[in-house]
Formats: structure tokens, C-alpha cells, sequence
């Protein structure tokens, strides 16, 4: 059983008796600890994609399949509680708090896990050590680079053990040695087993993935393996 399947999905805007027409007839399916890339340009319909996959949003036709149950028609209450168990989520602009410990940022998603105090501080702190951060944990989030708010991001996104983390065109903001050290722990992460599907415009970028989906006028036109992957140095370990 695939971890995700899309059957026909299709997604229209109405404004103002307007139809915007974003995705349509759009079938796939990703296996769990597959790590892929949605790579399409501006206006291709891939960040809508992400948000019906990331239970952000509810396609307008179709079927949207994960884990073996039809999500595609639960409430909005009921797709809430399906994103705050099953995914995690590292957004371009980091949307960390400001003037907030690194720590405090990370345990966030915890709050209403039901567990004490400590075992939220404990379970931020072990996901900031694996991204390299455990001598940072008092840090403020505006007191970081731009590649370590990234990091930190990331270990946001883990710190609930989710099924799926998206990466929604994570190394965007940063240089090109931050990005890399980005893409290395999206690799090792997905190397531990972890399901990771990355949404860029940027064939280099891309190409970090074992498979691309190409995304074009809200169709997919094209589903590959990466033949010529690109491994960042280092990913057998995670940073230090």
C-alpha cells in the first residue's frame, strides 16, 4: 500500500463567479521513505499540490489516498488534526518566532500533544541535535543565520515523528553552501527512512530527490528517477 495516491485530482478557485482552473487530472503515488521533488515554474499549480498532500487545502475533484484512507472529503477539523500527527513542514521564510529560544520554537508543535513539560523540552532538544544544534538550544531565533533558522526549521518539523516533512522551496532565502548543508540533512533524514517530498523550481535543487514529478499548467507531465543524483557531502552523517 502506497503511503500517498492521487487519483484524478483536480482543483478550481472561484472569485467573484471567476473559475481558475490551478490542478487537474493529476494521478501518482509515493511510497513510504521515497524522497521526492514537485519541480514545476511559478504558477504550475506545485505549492497548491502541496497544500491538498500537506492536508492544507481539499482538492475540488478527485480522490487524495493516504495511508489507505480517502482524505479527500474529511472536515476541516478532521484535516487539521491529520497535519498536526502525520506532517511537518519547512517553509522558505522559516516562520520562526522572534525573540523565542530555538528550543521553545521547536517544542511548539508539542503543546497540545498531551505531554508534560520536560518531555516537550527533551523531545525539541534530540530533534535540534540531529540537525547539528544541540550548542544553540538557548539561542534566539533572530540571533541565527540564515541557514541555521532553516535547521531549525527542519527540526520543527520532526520534532512530532510525522509521517511526511515537505520542504517547500527550503533553500530559497540562502547561499549556496547553507543550502547544501540544508539539502544534506534532507538526504540524511531520508536516509533514516523518513518520506520527504520537496517543492522547488530549481532543477539543482531537484535533483537532491530519488524521483522528480514535473508539474506544468496543473498537470503532471512527467514522473522520473533521478539518474544522475546529486549526494551532498557528507550524508552518512548528520551534521556536527
Amino acid at each position: 500500500m502506497s503511503l500517498i495516491e492521487v487519483q484524478n485530482l483536480g482543483k478550481e478557485y472561484i472569485n467573484e463567479e471567476v473559475k481558475t482552473l490551478v490542478l487537474q487530472g493529476v494521478n501518482f503515488k509515493i511510497e513510504k521513505g521515497e524522497f521526492v521533488a514537485i519541480m514545476g515554474p511559478s504558477g504550475s499549480g506545485k505549492s497548491t499540490l502541496m497544500h491538498i498532500l500537506g492536508f492544507l487545502d481539499k482538492p475540488t475533484e478527485g480522490k487524495f489516498i493516504f495511508n489507505g484512507q480517502d482524505v479527500s472529503t474529511l472536515s476541516d477539523d478532521e484535516l487539521a488534526e491529520m497535519r498536526s500527527k502525520e506532517v511537518g513542514f519547512v517553509f522558505q521564510a522559516f516562520n520562526l518566532l522572534p525573540r523565542t529560544s530555538i528550543l521553545d520554537n521547536v517544542a511548539l508543535p508539542l503543546v497540545y500533544a498531551g505531554l508534560s513539560e520536560k518531555e516537550q523540552k527533551q523531545k525539541a532538544k534530540d530533534a535540534l541535535m540531529s540537525v547539528g544544534l544541540g550548542h544553540r538550544l538557548e539561542y534566539m531565533s533572530n540571533q541565527l543565520s540564515g541557514g541555521e533558522k532553516q535547521r531549525v526549521a527542519i527540526a520543527r518539523a520532526l520534532v512530532n515523528n510525522p509521517a511526511v516533512i515537505f520542504a517547500d522551496e527550503p533553500t530559497g532565502n540562502l547561499d549556496s553552501k547553507s543550502g547544501l548543508q540544508v539539502m544534506r540533512i534532507l538526504q540524511s533524514l531520508n536516509k533514516q527512512g523518513r518520506t520527504i517530498i520537496l517543492v522547488t523550481h530549481e532543477r539543482y535543487t531537484a535533483e537532491h530527490a530519488q524521483r522528480i514529478l514535473r508539474i506544468r499548467d496543473g498537470e503532471v507531465v512527467g514522473d522520473e528517477k533521478v539518474s544522475n543524483r546529486i549526494i551532498a557531502d557528507g550524508v552518512d552523517e548528520l551534521i556536527k
